[in-house]
């Protein structure tokens, strides 16, 4: 039987008004909201955490008050890897 790992809408949500940039990236986010950000080299996206984060965000876009605004953006990871993110805005 798979698992599931729990992720709380409510403290995405503080994390996100914790960030005093107007826009920012998932991974911001993640940093936010895990403590870190490590990209997941290797991972198929179906079991990427990361990638599985991200879509969080855009299925909750409206309930957490932000909109991408940019995908694919290149970024290096807390480890200097490099990776991929989105970059969100809040909504007006």
């Amino acid at each position: 039987m798979d698992e599931s790992i729990p992720v709380s809408l409510d403290r995405i949500r503080e994390t996100i008004t914790k960030i005093e940039s107007e826009t920012f990236s998932t991974a911001d986010v993640l940093r936010g909201y895990s403590g870190g950000f490590c990209r997941n080299h290797g991972t198929p996206a179906h079991f990427s955490f990361n990638a599985q984060f991200g879509k969080l965000l855009k299925r909750n876009d409206k309930g957490l008050g932000i909109r991408e605004v940019k995908s694919d953006v290149p970024i290096d990871d807390d480890h200097g890897h490099p990776t991929k993110t989105s970059i969100w805005t809040r909504r007006a």
